[in-house]
């Protein structure tokens, strides 16, 4: 396994799916795990002794975004996405070429970023967890509403419009290239494999484990609370959380005037000024998620653009505790709205789906059970290791 995540502590959806992915390799066989993660990163645990990987390696890389200069830089590499840490190629290669023992009968790419920073080493047959489409995020961003602006203003946004639909495009030949050059591609969502448009692009979902005792609770307590837990250093976990803070709490305040916000987990500095305890709190990242679900009386997902499948739905899911998503929140996901949550979008309808579950207790009931049943159905963890172990012992046969 090749990746640019470390997956412990499992407090994110994509070190989730990652550990999953893990658990799933290691009983098919030995397994050795390469990460090359952020030099922002400062939590680490070890790996679960259960789980018996063979050999675990992890280095820091230099993944901070791009400046002007590197993207004047990478237009002269017309295959690479400008996001990519470009800087860290070099470093990774090397690393992997001295990791890699070998033989191996299947190298697994957690994330493109992956397969692009190793420099794709002919090691064995390859499968690449696409996980989220960069290309669909970056359009559905550049969909979203923006402040008018002077003509100064109007005139970077269009430079830096240009720019992003550019690397919309590249991404997507990325994508092309790595299932033309790989035995397997992967996404989360039947949604996503037909927006991908790729030949043979494998669909295996995410998932969330079995609680012991779910945490979510009937009752709301006074004064009520609503979570939106993720990390803000992801950009669409940022927008959401400013939306709910700024657009979607004003209104919510006004149908239940002493609710609660929590904003649960790791947060750049900038959005301390989010933080106004008691009406609303960042949390920052917490050392146990249990205490926070624990605590909330629904969960919202206010997100308008993304890719992919959000756990945090799932995590409610199998924790009984009542769900508002925007659309695109939900989406690629088997849901059903007002069955298994409730879909709002806008600030306003948002706020209305998010009072009305604090007031209905019956509504709250419902929603829950159909929800549970839901999860245990399709979106546990063991079923998606089931699919996760089909897929390697196919390509590892082939």
């Amino acid at each position: 396994m090749v990746a640019t995540e470390y997956p412990w502590p499992c407090n994110s959806g994509s070190r989730l799916r990652l550990a999953t992915t893990l658990q799933a390799l290691a009983g098919c066989g030995e397994v050795d795990l390469f990460s090359a993660v952020s030099l922002s990163r400062t939590d680490f645990d070890p790996p679960p002794p259960t789980l018996g990987l063979r050999r675990v390696e992890r280095i820091a890389i230099d993944d901070r975004p791009p400046q002007p200069a590197d993207y004047l830089r990478a237009l002269a590499h017309p295959r690479a996405p400008f996001e990519l840490p470009r800087r860290a190629g070099a470093v990774v290669r090397r690393a992997v070429g001295q990791f890699s023992s070998g033989p191996y009968d299947l190298v697994w790419y957690f994330q493109v970023r992956a397969w692009v920073l190793a420099g794709a080493p002919p090691l064995a047959p390859a499968v690449v967890d696409i996980d989220d489409l960069e290309d669909e995020k970056i359009r559905a961003r550049l969909a979203l509403p923006r402040p008018v602006e002077g003509f100064a203003g109007h005139l970077r946004r269009r430079a830096a419009r240009i720019f992003t639909e550019e690397d919309a495009r590249r991404w997507r030949r990325l994508h092309r290239r790595i299932a033309d050059e790989t035995a397997a591609t992967v996404v989360c969502s039947d949604l996503d494999a037909a927006r991908s448009q790729l030949p043979g692009v494998r669909v295996i979902g995410n998932g969330y484990p079995l609680p012991d005792h779910p945490l979510g609770r009937l009752t709301v307590s006074d004064p009520p609370v609503v979570a939106f837990q993720g990390t803000l250093r992801y950009p669409p976990n940022a927008d959401a959380a400013r939306f709910l803070v700024d657009d979607i709490g004003p209104r919510l305040r006004a149908l239940v005037p002493d609710v609660r916000i929590r904003l649960v987990g790791l947060a750049p500095p900038a959005f301390a000024a989010l933080d106004n305890p008691p009406v609303v709190t960042l949390t920052g990242q917490v050392p146990d998620i249990a205490e926070e679900l624990a605590r909330a009386d629904l969960v919202v997902i206010p997100l308008r653009y993304g890719s992919g499948t959000r756990v945090k739905i799932l995590e409610a899911f199998a924790h009984r505790i009542p769900v508002v998503s925007t659309t695109i929140g939900a989406e690629g996901l088997d849901v059903l709205p007002d069955v298994h949550l409730l879909v709002a979008d806008g600030p306003e309808a948002i706020a209305r789906a998010c009072a009305r579950l604090l007031e209905d207790a019956s509504l709250r009931t419902t929603l829950v059970d159909h929800a549970h049943a839901l999860y245990l159905g399709r979106y546990q963890s063991a079923r998606i290791e089931d699919s996760v172990a089909a897929l390697a012992r196919q390509v590892a046969r082939s």
